[in-house]
């Protein structure tokens, strides 16, 4: 808008006043003009990606007769997808005799009305079966070049059709298929068609038989269960996709809803496709269960721990011992590097780390120095290990400080065994092969481990020694099968009590060891926990099985045999007081 004007004769102030108002009333028309434009944009923007989100049609751009964009259904019609095969000629799938009938039908100009062109033709797809493809083109403009945006489904082939197929039934689709699983259904969610797969899956869904002219929201749970159905439906008559989950007995579905469009372009209703996605689901659940324990054991490792990206070195994870021997626990480093941190230039290692683990596929205990925030260098040994992470290749570095082993502390003797267990208690490398916990041996490996970091950093420590009650006389009554049934349901038990970060070990006999990051008086309370519930577990008939629990926490004037004598006594007094109780060991004065 020209914004000078001829100023005329009269008062100067009213004149431009009023031209400040013919200005502004024609901005506000024009504001309401773009929004009109940008509302319609949006309309359009939503059709179409209404439309190549649909499982059902098959959607294509093409360029010079070479297919320069394809939506899902259609790489799942050809039997590969695009990025493998950009640009591939539409016409070298097109079975022999139809190809020059294909080749005018894309041709450009003719001055067709809007997606007046339409034909049908054979497509020899990857496996070697020619399937005939219905699809109708209109001209279009793609990236600045001329090109044909083309719209199909597939049909089944000419001659082929069953009589008895129904004869309402929407042209170019299968209906009595049993492999295909769609629906089309009409605004207010009555079905008009479905085909013999859908009506089948249907069942196994909402235990009700689906049927023409019947509304799909009657065959719906109430309450929340059927509510993202009704979310979904709502989205599609919007104008919009949506996808929701749904059980169906041992089966896992995925139900896809977009909307149906009339000739008008007025949405006329909503088609629904179901897609099997059990195995999917179920990979899924064990590739996040993988990932939850591979979090939790790296948390737990005690040499420091971090996951770098194997191209850039910028930390993507780092477990606790990491961040408390760099003083990092504060703060979030990831996204830096190990040398913007100042910790170790990945950058010179990089080379000898890739060479490492080309050669042996791993790199073992490379000599290093790190530097600590505080300026202290500290030798350690470098491990690597090539990982995938979020579809990303990373690597997983392991350092272990190179310092003079700490003497390991003696334990108490544990009780004789008895009952049905053999002498050797069954114990091999610091693990009891009856319950794949630590054994003494591990646990006084374990022992002496955390009595460091804890006088290190100045944590909390706290042991709990258990020992069962009359656990002789148990073994003797239930025999060797079952003793050890019930050792390992104890222990099962017992690990369903304690926390991921806490560790469980077998002593010998009936007596078990918990080593736990907590306050003594913590430790008290779960002790007394984990004694109400086995008092409280039926692990025999008729018997009940009880225990008692000595509790002692760590101070750093404290040697390791001292810490593990305070506990023991701890213990006898539980077992002088009559058993089935915790007992706490009075802190040093």
């Amino acid at each position: 808008m020209n914004e000078s004007f001829e100023k005329p004769l009269g008062n100067e102030g009213t004149d431009k006043i009023n031209f400040l108002i013919q200005k502004t009333i024609r901005l506000e028309k024009d504001s309401a003009r773009w929004k009109r434009e940008e509302a319609a944009l949006r309309d359009m923007e939503r059709r179409y990606l209404a439309l190549s989100e649909n499982p059902v049609f098959l959607m294509m751009i093409l360029s010079g007769g070479r297919v320069t964009y394809l939506n899902g259904r259609g790489e799942a019609f050809f039997g590969f997808p695009l990025r493998e095969r950009p640009r591939f000629l539409l016409t070298d799938y097109v079975a022999p005799g139809y190809c020059v009938e294909v080749e005018k039908f894309l041709e450009q100009g003719g001055g067709a009305e809007l997606w007046e062109r339409r034909g049908s033709f054979p497509v020899v797809s990857e496996g070697g079966v020619e399937r005939w493809l219905d699809m109708a083109v209109t001209p279009m403009e793609y990236r600045g070049e001329p090109s044909m945006l083309a719209v199909g489904c597939e049909i089944p082939a000419p001659g082929r059709n069953d009589p008895a197929e129904e004869a309402d039934a929407p042209a170019g689709i299968p209906w009595s298929a049993e492999n295909l699983l769609a629906a089309v259904t009409d605004r207010d969610c009555v079905l008009q068609f479905m085909t013999e797969g859908f009506r089948r899956e249907a069942v196994s869904m909402w235990k009700d038989p689906p049927e023409a002219g019947r509304s799909m929201l009657e065959l719906l749970p109430e309450g929340d269960r059927g509510l993202p159905f009704r979310l979904a439906v709502e989205k599609a008559l919007a104008g919009e996709g949506a996808e929701i989950g749904q059980e169906a007995g041992e089966k896992f579905f995925s139900i896809s809803f977009a909307p149906v469009f009339s000739p008008e372009g007025q949405i006329s209703g909503i088609s629904l496709v179901l897609c099997e996605k059990t195995g999917q689901r179920a990979a899924e659940r064990k590739i996040r269960a993988e990932e939850e324990k591979f979090r939790r054991l790296f948390s737990l490792v005690s040499d420091l721990g971090v996951i770098v990206g194997r191209d850039d070195g910028r930390i993507m994870e780092c477990n606790r011992a990491f961040l408390e021997r760099t003083g990092l626990s504060g703060e979030r480093p990831e996204g830096k590097t190990l040398g913007d941190l100042g910790f170790l230039p990945f950058g010179s290692l990089k080379n000898a780390l890739f060479s490492g683990i080309g050669e042996k596929g791993s790199v073992r205990e490379m000599e290093q120095s790190v530097t600590l925030p505080s300026g202290e260098t500290v030798p350690v040994l470098l491990s690597a290990i090539p990982l995938e992470r979020g579809g990303r290749q990373v690597l997983l570095l392991s350092l272990r400080e190179m310092t003079a082993p700490a003497a390991e502390a003696p334990l108490p003797e544990a009780p004789a065994p008895s009952g049905g267990e053999k002498t050797s208690q069954a114990r091999s490398g610091g693990t009891d092969k009856l319950l794949g916990i630590a054994d003494r041996e591990g646990f006084g490996r374990l022992l002496s481990t955390e009595t460091e970091r804890a006088a290190r950093y100045r944590g909390s420590l706290s042991v709990i020694l258990m020992d069962i009650d009359g656990f002789r006389e148990l073994m003797e009554e239930a025999g060797e099968d079952g003793g050890k049934k019930f050792l390992r349901d104890f222990c099962t038990a017992v690990k369903g009590r304690i926390r991921p970060t806490d560790f469980l070990a077998r002593l010998g006999g009936g007596e078990f060891a918990v080593l736990t990051p907590m306050s003594g008086y913590m430790a008290h309370q779960m002790a007394d926990k984990i004694r109400d519930m086995v008092c409280h577990s039926h692990f025999f008939t008729g018997r009940g099985v009880f225990c008692s629990f000595g509790v002692c926490e760590y101070r750093r004037e404290m040697s390791n045999e001292e810490f593990l004598k305070r506990a023991g006594i701890a213990l006898r007094e539980a077992k002088r007081a009559g058993g089935n109780r915790a007992v706490l060991a009075p802190p040093i004065p």
